[in-house]
């Protein structure tokens, strides 16, 4: 996307201090309230200021001529007032002349110079060092701030992401992502580097706990949502065999933990014990299952079984032809031995009944010939 800025502007860009402007219809210093206002008002919302946006913004609100802007921002540099930055890192004066003379379309963003003092920036660092931050040992306060600023957008996104799962799935922490949103928007509320570092220096003793649980929804979210959801969905079919269940003593005391841990409105510490446990509940389900399964089997077998005999008899009573009744048979047979092939006691259940029920049905039409 390109600037807007012109070679031309750039090239007569005085560096030093700001001239005295004429040929305007309004004083210096309402053009300065004009410049600084979109400045001020562009790092409160974004951290940082694009320079071709400052000079697009007040010109084309204003009518004013974009080359006097761009000076006048330029001598707010000088007057240490304003900094500029390029890929992170700041620049002087001249060397951002000399990047846009090369490529008007290059990036420079514009920061609002107001530092805090030493002290507090020192113990904000600190603090970012207890979490692990990445740019915890930045020098330049701009960058820290603006490196910080990136890292609450990131939580305050993420968190509103996991929430809403939280809402549509039934999953824990929502009281602690409240909390999370709360903290994130009031450090967000204004994104300048003073106004972060001001923030982030207030809440110094929230700080580290914050980012702990923060890294804790994070990782739940992330790593163990899978594990909890097939958790939470089993739950209940585990329940379905809990009386069987309770006569394992082992398996008894796993689904009683992991009853408590899934009511729990804070089970994060506990996902590898509720792993744990899962697996000894769930290897004696499936075995409880397993059976269940096989005795369903062999009763729909003896229930075919049952058919086959009653129906030979009913047949010979009257008298059916052999090619008639063989058929039916035949496939009263067949299904019985699908039954070892089918994976639940439901589709057991199905093909049985449906063998059972055809198999009557053709009975009674031969009967009524």
């Amino acid at each position: 996307m390109e600037s807007g800025l012109k070679k031309k502007w750039i090239k007569e860009i005085e560096l030093g201090p700001r001239q005295i402007l004429f040929g305007l219809e309004m004083d210096d210093a309402r053009l300065t309230d004009l410049v600084l206002s979109c400045i001020t008002e562009q790092c409160a919302m974004h951290g940082q200021a694009a320079l071709s946006h400052i000079i697009t913004e007040v010109s084309t609100r204003n009518s004013l001529p974009a080359p006097e802007i761009l000076q006048m921002v330029f001598g707010f540099v000088h007057e240490l007032k304003l900094c500029f930055y390029l890929d992170g890192r700041q620049i002087p004066a001249l060397e951002a002349k000399q990047k846009l003379m090369a490529a008007p379309d290059t990036e420079i963003r514009v920061v609002l110079n107001k530092k805090v003092p030493a002290a507090a920036f020192k113990a904000v660092q600190e603090a970012f060092q207890q979490v692990g931050a990445p740019f915890a040992d930045h020098e330049d306060q701009h960058a820290f701030a603006f490196a910080a600023l990136q890292m609450f957008l990131q939580w305050h996104h993420d968190v509103k992401t996991f929430y809403a799962r939280a809402r549509t799935d039934a999953c824990p922490g929502r009281e602690q992502m409240k909390i999370l949103l709360a903290f994130t928007g009031r450090l967000l509320h204004n994104q300048t580097a003073h106004a972060v570092l001001t923030d982030c220096f207030k809440q110094l003793d929230h700080l580290p706990g914050v980012a702990r649980t923060f890294q804790t929804i994070r990782a739940f979210y992330t790593k163990d949502i899978g594990f909890w959801k097939q958790l939470v969905q089993t739950m209940p079919q585990f329940g379905e065999n809990l009386p069987r269940i309770t006569e394992n003593p082992d398996a008894a005391a796993a689904y009683s933990r992991l009853a408590e841990i899934v009511s729990s409105s804070h089970p994060f510490d506990q996902i590898q014990t509720a792993q744990a446990l899962f697996k000894i509940v769930n290897t004696c389900h499936k075995q409880i299952e397993s059976q269940k399964l096989e005795n369903c089997r062999r009763q729909a077998k003896d229930k075919i079984d049952a058919l086959i005999t009653k129906l030979t008899a009913d047949m010979a009573a009257h008298d059916i032809d052999p090619d008639l009744r063989n058929p039916i048979l035949l496939h009263l047979r067949q299904t019985r031995q699908k039954f070892y092939l089918l994976p639940d006691i439901r589709q057991v259940n199905r093909v049985c009944q449906d063998a059972v029920d055809l198999a009557t049905d053709q009975f009674e039409e031969l009967t009524d010939t």
